[in-house]
């Protein structure tokens, strides 16, 4: 009888991961935005240069780690290296740059799982001193260890430090003013 209800729960357990492989989406997109009080050049310089992306990023302190600049700031290949102990865990580099209307990165880390990771701000002036700013995130995840962000939170918790860099973008270029 133990026996039978063992094969039963574990065949349920099976046939639920098996549902979650196939079921969860692999494919995690979203945009965000945000008006700045600040020129389109001042935004564009923030988001392109990685020493003042720095400063306004949730991303360090929220990943308990240091940023280091790798390559030339400001340009393609521009790297933000994020280190834990002195070690390298992940980066973000600038992809696509055009003046003023956008900045583009690819992002990886030491994840558990497989993912590939694009960033896009988008920038519109609205007048000469407003900046509509769009940030559009795009992962593609790897199955079937893409269970793993759905079940342990981390994509709701990528979208939350999304927003508090829009809010930190904003702070930083408002103050600069």
């Amino acid at each position: 009888m133990i026996t039978t209800i063992l094969i039963a729960t574990g065949i349920g357990i099976l046939v639920a991961l098996l549902i979650l492989v196939f079921k969860l989406p692999t494919k995690i997109q979203y945009v965000e935005e945000i008006r700045v009080n600040a020129p389109v050049k001042k935004v564009y310089d923030a988001v392109r240069f990685q020493e003042q992306l720095m400063d306004w990023s949730a991303w360090p302190s929220e990943t308990n780690s240091q940023c280091a600049v790798k390559n030339v700031d400001g340009q393609i290949g521009a790297q933000t290296v994020y280190l834990q102990k002195g070690k390298q865990f992940g980066y973000q580099e600038v992809t696509e740059l055009v003046e003023n209307e956008k900045v583009s990165f690819y992002l990886t880390s030491k994840a558990p799982f497989e993912q590939h990771t694009k960033m896009h701000f988008y920038l519109r002036p609205i007048n000469e001193n407003q900046t509509n700013v769009s940030l559009y995130f795009d992962n593609t995840l790897k199955r079937p260890s893409h269970v793993f962000p759905h079940i342990f939170g981390i994509i709701n918790w990528t979208h939350k430090m999304h927003l508090k860099d829009l809010a930190g973008l904003k702070e930083y270029v408002e103050k600069e003013q």
